[in-house]
């Protein structure tokens, strides 16, 4: 029973090897198993299983890919991340699991992903793709959860078997290194669809003082944003720094006249998102103080002696008359 057990291994590793005949799969030399009777000792139960054997660089050949090589992926010339990417090689002899590397030299020196050992959704077909830029839900065929290939650089991308259909894990030669290059974005001719600012207008120069309310467009699926008003275009002068959840703010204090502010707005909740666009405006003139009122100029003195002589005058004409009267 134990000269059965310690060659199991070996018998599983010529099945696939002639297996691996049928299907037209060459193989330079069988696994590396020790033939020497295992060495037993008075604790270990000589009727335990022995772990499955292990077979490193045994095949001559490797997956050839099918994804054409020095391909060129658009980008999003506003974030300048890379569209979806998809990767494709040949089923290696009866594998169902692969690890692929993704580099930025041909040498794989500077890797920017390492799958390890994964399993594609079809083992016949195997394909993964790399996806665009953002958060993505869980997929069988995504190779990251998270995209960050940059614009404008190339990538080198290569592929080996990792595991057999029979469960043996099993190293084969890395395939064929092939690129692909993500296009350099483009001037964007038309406004991003992220957060775009509204209210007040890109270099308004009459803005009130008081009150002042901020607008901006929704992004989709937001529950919070965070908003910035500042004194300087760097953001680093914040004169009011808050954070809500509908798609407007109004400052509660008074801006200073004739002095040009910077705002800008970016989504907190569920995903945190780049920044707006920087607007900037300029508020109103400070009012002219109101005009005083000059103070009424004394009346002269000649004016009084004029008055005076008037009214005795009219006395003396009044007393004459009355005179006249009597007589």
């Amino acid at each position: 029973m134990k000269r059965a057990v310690w060659h199991l291994p070996l018998i599983i590793t010529s099945l696939v090897f002639l297996v691996g005949l049928a299907s037209g799969c060459t193989l330079a030399a069988p696994p590396q198993v020790n033939d020497s009777p295992p060495a037993t000792t008075p604790d270990i139960d000589e009727t335990s299983n022995p772990p499955p054997a292990t077979i490193t660089d045994t095949a001559t050949g490797s997956v050839a890919s099918t994804s054409p090589d020095e391909t060129t992926v658009g980008s999003d010339p506003v974030s300048g991340q890379s569209q979806e990417i998809d990767l494709s090689w040949e089923q290696f002899c009866l594998s169902d699991q692969y690890q692929l590397q993704i580099a930025k030299d041909p040498n794989f020196t500077i890797i920017v992903l390492d799958t390890g050992s994964f399993a594609p959704a079809s083992s016949e077909a195997p394909a993964v793709y790399y996806p665009a830029g953002g958060r993505i839900p869980a997929s069988p065929s995504a190779l990251t959860p998270w995209a960050s290939l940059e614009s404008g650089h190339t990538y080198y991308w290569r592929v080996r078997v990792r595991q057999a259909a029979t469960g043996q894990v099993m190293r084969s030669p890395w395939s064929e290194v092939k690129s692909f290059t993500v296009g350099s974005g483009l001037p964007a001719s038309t406004p991003s669809h992220g957060i775009q600012p509204v209210y007040p207008n890109n270099g308004c120069s009459s803005c009130p003082v008081k009150p002042v309310s901020f607008t901006w467009s929704p992004l989709k699926d937001t529950t919070r944003y965070r908003f910035v008003l500042a004194e300087d275009a760097a953001m680093t002068q914040v004169v009011k720094e808050a954070e809500v959840t509908t798609t407007a703010y109004d400052y509660d204090g008074q801006l200073e006249y004739g002095q040009s502010y910077f705002w800008r707005v970016m989504a907190l909740e569920p995903v945190t998102s780049d920044w707006s666009a920087t607007f900037s405006f300029r508020t109103e003139t400070a009012p002219p103080p109101p005009a005083v009122e000059p103070a009424p100029e004394p009346i002269p003195l000649w004016a009084w002696a004029v008055i005076s002589i008037g009214i005795a005058l009219l006395i003396v004409m009044i007393v004459l008359i009355i005179r006249a009267r009597r007589r």
